[in-house]
């Protein structure tokens, strides 16, 4: 009881806390809106047969010099004649790198892997001339990754951080504009909902900073804005909080762009040049299962919104719109039900991946980085993990 009893001491104390944020009680009062724009599920359909899975793994180790070793590794997997594209990377940080610097470096080179495998599988499906009955299914959140990398070059500043991160734009441009050429589909599933994209359009239809304003179908009203210019005193849930509430369904689809970027390099708009828009919205695929976060191009859905506007600019306004017809939207949802499995395995094509990517950290200590050194020729201990965590592997 020596360590036991001051936690539930402290869970004692904070109970009022963990209440609040644990029933997500904070937003309660967007239940109501979400309910009108919240849809039954449809019956699942597999609209296409080919489907691959792109999903990949880092890990960055602290080693006893305290430089950082971040290993990376991404797989696409189909089946066949596709079959399995696999590719591997490594980034060697000097100690003067903090560990924000190395879970940055962690995130692009993970990131740049799954594009190329992405790339790759594209091509071979191409190739084989399936491409209109293909879909290319990647883990995480379309909009959020090119959040991600269109802010890394202001911010990337180790090794070959800046020009790591140009070319994950680059290929990213690539993929989107060989899908819509070749009308393969491409599905991001994202599992987190930290984001807050649904929340702001509810609360701007509610009017919560006064009278909603529309300028060309946009929602210009503001609260809890990244930009800078917010209103603090309106909270802003996340969109896991206002789903809280919700049975099984699927919400009215929001168009994004790089107006909902927090942080755009001036490379961005050049780079990503004619990637469309991303179109997303949140499916629980059942009662008793966790929401998902569904993007795909709005091109693929045929709305030609862009992701920048005109000459390169990013849209006025950081509050996404309501897609005009939801319908749109459907055939994405029924091919995510037709491969969804369950609670456990909540995408076919991901779920197979994601067994091939698995990179334990022990494994990777007490194995791989062994065997790293003895390619590389480096004397044995230059690649030693910190004490700290010494400690822990071989306990």
């Amino acid at each position: 009881m020596t360590i036991l009893g001051p936690i539930i001491g402290a869970a004692i104390k904070r109970r009022e806390q963990i209440w609040r944020v644990a029933t997500a009680s904070g937003a309660t009062h967007l239940a109501t809106p979400l309910t009108d724009r919240w849809f039954d599920l449809p019956d699942a359909r597999a609209h296409r047969t080919t489907g691959i899975g792109v999903d990949g793994t880092s890990h960055a180790v602290l080693l006893s010099t305290g430089a950082h070793l971040v290993i990376g590794l991404a797989c696409a997997l189909g089946p066949d004649p596709i079959g399995q594209i696999q590719e591997a990377d490594i980034e060697a940080m000097p100690a003067r790198f903090d560990d924000v610097a190395a879970s940055s470096a962690r995130d692009l080179l993970m990131r740049s892997l799954e594009t190329e495998v992405a790339v790759k599988a594209m091509a071979r499906a191409v190739a084989l001339g399936v491409p209109s009955d293909t879909i290319v299914w990647i883990d995480g959140s379309l909009h959020a990754d090119l959040a991600h990398m269109a802010g890394g070059p202001t911010n990337v500043r180790w090794g070959d951080g800046i020009e790591r991160a140009g070319s994950l734009m680059t290929r990213t441009r690539e993929l989107f504009i060989t899908a819509a050429s070749t009308g393969t589909w491409v599905i991001g599933i994202a599992k987190t909902q930290r984001a807050s994209v649904l929340a702001a359009a509810l609360q701007a239809e509610m009017g919560v900073t006064g009278e909603v304003h529309v300028a060309n179908g946009r929602l210009t009203a503001r609260s809890g804005d990244r930009s800078g210019n917010d209103e603090a005193d309106i909270p802003r849930p996340g969109d896991g909080e206002v789903l809280a509430s919700m049975g099984a369904g699927w919400s009215w689809p929001l168009m994004l762009d790089a107006s909902q970027f927090p942080v755009t390099t001036p490379l961005a708009p050049e780079l990503l040049r004619d990637c469309p828009a991303i179109v997303s919205c949140y499916l629980r695929p059942h009662e008793a299962d966790l929401p998902l976060r569904i993007d795909v191009p709005a091109n693929q859905l045929g709305l030609d919104n862009q992701l920048f506007g005109p000459n390169g600019h990013s849209l006025p306004d950081r509050l996404a719109r309501w897609v005009p017809d939801p319908a749109v939207m459907l055939p994405v949802i029924e091919t995510v039900m037709a491969s969804y499995g369950g609670s456990t395995a909540h995408n076919g094509p991901l779920f197979a991946v994601d067994r091939l990517v698995r990179l334990p950290r022990r494994d990777l200590e007490t194995r791989i980085m062994p065997i790293i050194a003895n390619v590389a020729g480096i004397a044995g201990g230059v690649l030693g993990v910190d004490r700290g965590r010494r400690r822990f592997i071989q306990g």
